[in-house]
Parts: C-alpha cells; sequence; structure tokens
C-alpha cells in the first residue's frame, strides 16, 4: 500500500483482538504517541497472512496504519518483541493480560507516553520475573497506571487534615468519592459535620496500605499482599465505574499458589 499522509508510523502494543466477520479481527492497540488507537486487519485470520503477528496480544510491533472514520487499516506490521517468558507462564500471562485490560478501558483517562513506557516496561520485567516478584509488581503496576491517570489514591496522610495517620492503627476508613483515607474518629466527625450524603466509606487494613506503599518488602505474607490487590480491583471499579473481569484469571491462579489467601471472609475492605 502506498504512503500517504493519511498513513502513519509507530509503536504499539496489542491490548485486545476480536473476530470481526470471517477473515478479519479488530485490534485494540496502544501507541506511545497517539494512546489507544481501535484498527482492523482485514485478511488476518488466513493462513497466509503477513500481518498476524500484530494481533498476538502484548506483542510489540512497528506497524503502518492509514487513517479511516472509525477504524483505522492495518496496513504493515514489523514485530520487536514478543515476551516468550510471559507467554510460557500462565500467572505471568494473566498478569500481563491484567495490565493490557487495564489500560485499555482506561485509556482516555491517561497520558499516552507515560502509559505506554509504563505497559512495556513493565512486559519487560514481568517477562523475566521470578514468581514471588509478581504480585509485587502488578501492585506497584496499577498504582503508577493510578497516578497516570490522576487518580493515585492518598494513603500518606489523613484526606481531611493532611495530618500524618496513627501509625499503630489497625485500620484506616477509605473513601473513594475522596481517593484516600483518614482515621475512624476524623471520619465520624466529617459525617456528624456533613451528614456524607450519597458517601461510601469501608474500613482498610492497616497492612494493606502499608503493602501498597511498598509492595517489595521482603517480609510480606502472599494473603497480606493479595488483599492489597483485593483493594485495587475495588478501588479500580469505582473509579472508574467498570468491571475488569481480567483480575478473576489472576486471583484464580493466586488461589491455586496458595490455597485460602484469598478468603473472603478476611478481605481487604468492609463497610463501615
Amino acid at each position: 500500500m502506498p504512503i500517504t499522509a493519511k498513513t502513519y508510523t509507530t509503536q504499539v502494543i496489542c491490548l485486545r483482538a476480536y473476530d470481526f466477520g470471517e477473515a478479519d479481527k479488530i485490534l485494540h492497540l496502544y501507541s506511545p504517541e497517539h494512546g489507544r488507537i481501535s484498527a482492523i486487519a482485514k485478511g488476518v485470520k488466513k493462513s497466509k497472512s503477513k500481518l498476524a503477528g500484530a494481533c498476538e496480544l502484548l506483542n510489540l510491533s512497528e506497524v503502518q496504519l492509514s487513517k479511516g472514520k472509525n477504524l483505522d487499516l492495518l496496513c504493515q506490521y514489523q514485530p520487536r518483541e514478543t515476551f516468550v517468558g510471559i507467554r510460557s507462564d500462565l500467572l505471568k500471562l494473566s498478569y500481563g493480560l491484567m495490565f493490557a485490560d487495564l489500560i485499555n478501558q482506561t485509556a482516555l483517562d491517561t497520558d499516552s507516553e507515560q502509559t505506554f513506557h509504563l505497559l512495556k516496561n513493565a512486559l519487560h520485567v514481568l517477562d523475566q520475573a521470578q514468581e514471588p516478584q509478581l504480585v509485587p509488581l502488578g501492585l506497584e503496576f496499577q498504582m503508577t497506571l493510578l497516578h497516570t491517570a490522576g487518580f493515585h489514591p492518598v494513603l500518606s496522610q489523613c484526606i481531611f487534615t493532611h495530618q500524618p495517620l496513627d501509625p499503630a492503627a489497625l485500620y484506616y476508613c477509605f473513601s473513594p468519592q475522596f481517593g484516600g483515607i483518614t482515621m475512624p474518629e476524623q471520619k465520624r466527625r466529617h459525617m456528624i459535620e456533613t451528614g456524607g450524603f450519597g458517601e461510601q466509606w469501608v474500613n482498610v487494613s492497616a497492612s494493606t496500605v502499608r503493602a501498597l506503599d511498598n509492595p517489595y518488602l521482603p517480609d510480606w505474607q502472599p494473603n497480606q499482599l493479595y488483599k492489597a490487590q483485593k483493594f485495587l480491583q475495588y478501588y479500580f471499579k469505582q473509579v472508574f465505574e467498570k468491571q475488569f473481569h481480567s483480575y478473576d484469571l489472576v486471583f484464580n491462579l493466586l488461589e491455586m499458589v496458595s490455597p485460602g489467601a484469598l478468603d473472603e471472609s478476611a478481605g481487604p475492605v468492609s463497610p463501615n
């Protein structure tokens, strides 16, 4: 296909691909210059298609696309990285797909260049990571993505007084609307003064807050890190008002690694 004013070249990571008709696929690609791109790969399901690699989830590619009214057209594809280490490990793959899903659904709220490099770097680390590093890596990725989107939760000080929190507390009160935590007595004072109409509050364990602040500490038990992961699932759902089903595979596999560690009766958040 000849290069025209409407044709452009960019690096992309494939976030999602699904069938369209008998031979085509619709792709969600992420680019540092253009953010999320919706494109169509024509004839890609045919056995001799040279574009098939661009449709593999998580592949890093250089592509040429032609601008379209609703969907851009995938014209050319050059592979850059396929992350074999991720594809050969189901738990790693589940984390990679979760990263892609989170970015795919929050793309309009994030800086495209920062987000692209966040995903690219996370996939590089994930590709070489050992099993004990996977949950901390996942927590770090999600917190950084929230920061890029401007929704990083305030966990180091009271959201009302901006004062340090009591380090001896067993739990704090968290509000997704306010995007942070406070002490129980400060939350009660707020509710008395304002009535708290329409506000949602949950209790968050102090260990969950500390795990989110530094997930790589060597003395964390798996259940503590898993509860921090549960908290982020809750927070992403509240902030973006979407269901992120990619969490389900991650939690199912984590339960296989550490049976009982995801006991819902001892979850990271509870209504208060």
